[in-house]
């Protein structure tokens, strides 16, 4: 292990590598640019800048060119990119950068790009789904034309949704793995596996993949493709927990849902309640978590999550909802949440509430809803405008669009400008319509937070308390947008239990130090 840098002013991500080189995003304060360093001298040099965002660069196979993606505010990089590239020279610069791909003012997203031997992959989502697409200067070629999404929004770097090793080109296809090899493309059998990420592929045809499933773990995943005549042989390498851990539990497998709002179709997740130990007394409906994802560009999937297992081994249903705006179901989708955040989302989160009562899921007396960030703003629009949830727990979520500025491009893109439009941010903001919310809502939310301050939440809680509201709030110490230590999730999750269990007049079965104010039962 080499050590290329040691300086505390700079941050480095998404590294790739020539014989000589490494190449990354590096990030100096409030400007991004792509450098390269020398393996040797580790003396670095700006490849490029002037963007105000970069993503995975990547040299071709014989480094004498390095490609990358690009994008400006407002937009994130699911809106619209560019793809550029340019000639690696053996110093580590470059010249004659060229725009291959160009989405600005067209509405199209590329991403992704990497080499096939001498020729450009890139995904884009011109046909309103993101296809993969083989690319030279002039002209590209849909490799696999389908509606179905290949690869998921870029919040974090380095993802691959897709590998290559020449002949034979990987993709994850909604939740499907396809290989394509002399231009014919076959579903590769993943039994139990539905989700997968960070795909790999060696010279021999052996793909490597993080996967999971509704009974799956989170795993390490070896597909050996180099037999084509047994077809392919599966091998866990790691996983975050091992089968014969899982058997032993009452796994609730999701069930895909669809229901109509504002005559749009959306769908959802349902889990039904299980445990072998324990029947529900005859003519009864269970309670119900709804589910609100972050984001709010993201998306509910299939695989294990056994915080949703907690629930439904104690008797609860969940409700998983992919709302409008969320990913996998094409572009025009995921932009009807452009300008519409706290409108569209809230109404599809009351629409798959009624629906699951309408179908005789669910009590409509035992209607509860959750989310974090995104999600959590998510619960706090519903309930100024429904009555149907009973009660609702909100994990860090934003209260105040006013002051909600970590994240300032995607707010103009998903609510309007401001100051000019600082009227639908009033309009938009929770806070403002506090008066309504009647529904028990506990809050949860990391002192070291610094995506949603803390005194939203606080706020919130504060004057809910006042106006005679149940309510309760958890604060937790060391912990920022999202919670990460063990103790922290154990009592966040026991205490969303136990305050939705004495909200609905139900008995909960286990105990928690949460502190419930203004109790009704």
């Amino acid at each position: 292990i080499q050590s290329l840098s040691r300086s505390c002013f700079f941050r480095y991500a998404d590294f790739t590598a020539s014989p000589t080189h490494v190449y990354c995003v590096n990030e100096f304060g409030t400007e991004n640019r792509l450098i390269s360093i020398d393996r040797t001298s580790k003396e670095q040099k700006v490849v490029a800048s002037g963007a105000d965002f970069y993503a995975s660069p990547r040299v071709s196979p014989d480094g004498k060119r390095i490609v990358w993606m690009q994008w400006n505010h407002v937009n994130m990089p699911w809106d619209e990119t560019s793809i550029h590239m340019a000639v690696l020279h053996s110093d580590g610069t470059t010249s004659n950068e060229v725009v291959v791909k160009d989405g600005t003012g067209k509405q199209i997203n590329y991403y992704c790009p990497s080499w096939k031997d001498d020729k450009l992959l890139m995904i884009n989502d011109s046909t309103d789904f993101w296809n993969l697409y083989e690319v030279d200067i002039v002209k590209e070629k849909n490799i696999f034309p389908v509606e179905r999404e290949i690869g998921y929004p870029l919040w974090q770097f380095a993802d691959r949704p897709y590998a290559s090793n020449g002949s034979c080109t990987i993709m994850n296809v909604g939740g499907r793995l396809m290989a394509r090899r002399d231009c014919f493309v076959r579903e590769v059998p993943t039994p139990g596996f539905t989700v997968f990420s960070h795909l790999s592929i060696t010279e021999g045809d052996i793909v490597y993949t993080i996967a999971s499933g509704s009974k799956k773990a989170s795993c390490v995943l070896r597909i050996d493709l180099s037999k084509e005549e047994q077809g392919p042989v599966l091998t866990v390498i790691r996983t975050a927990r091992d089968d014969s851990d899982l058997e032993q539990l009452d796994i609730s497998e999701p069930e895909h849902m669809e229901f109509q709002s504002d005559g749009v179709p959306i769908s959802a997740w349902f889990y039904k309640p299980k445990n072998r130990r324990y029947a529900a007394p005859a003519g009864t409906l269970p309670p119900v978590l709804v589910l609100g994802h972050g984001g709010p560009t993201g998306v509910a999937v299939d695989s294990l999550d056994l915080k949703k297992q907690f629930f439904t081994s104690r008797g609860f249903a969940v409700l998983d909802v992919n709302y409008r705006g969320s990913t996998g179901f094409g572009t025009k989708f995921r932009n009807m949440l452009k300008g519409q955040w706290g409108v569209v989302d809230r109404d599809d989160m009351i629409a798959a509430a009624r629906s699951a009562i309408a179908r005789r899921l669910v009590d409509p007396e035992k209607v509860c809803i959750m989310g974090s960030s995104a999600g959590g703003y998510l619960v706090l629009s519903a309930l100024t405008h429904s009555d149907v949830f009973k009660a609702a727990v909100c994990h860090y979520g934003v209260a105040d669009l006013e002051t909600h500025k970590f994240e300032k491009g995607y707010n103009e893109v998903l609510i309007g400008k401001y100051p000019e439009d600082e009227q639908i941010y009033k309009e938009r903001s929770p806070i403002s319509h506090i008066d309504r919310i009647k529904t028990p809502i506990a809050f949860m939310h990391g002192k070291e937070d610094t995506v949603v301050p803390v005194s939203q939440s606080i706020e919130m809680y504060e004057k809910l308390r006042d106006n005679g509201v149940t309510t309760a709030l958890m604060l937790f110490e060391d912990e920022g947008h999202g919670f990460r230590g063990a103790d922290c999730i154990r009592r966040c999750t026991e205490g969303t239990y136990v305050f939705l269990c004495r909200n609905l007049g139900i008995k909960p079965s286990i105990s928690s130090d949460i502190e419930i104010v203004n109790a009704k039962m």
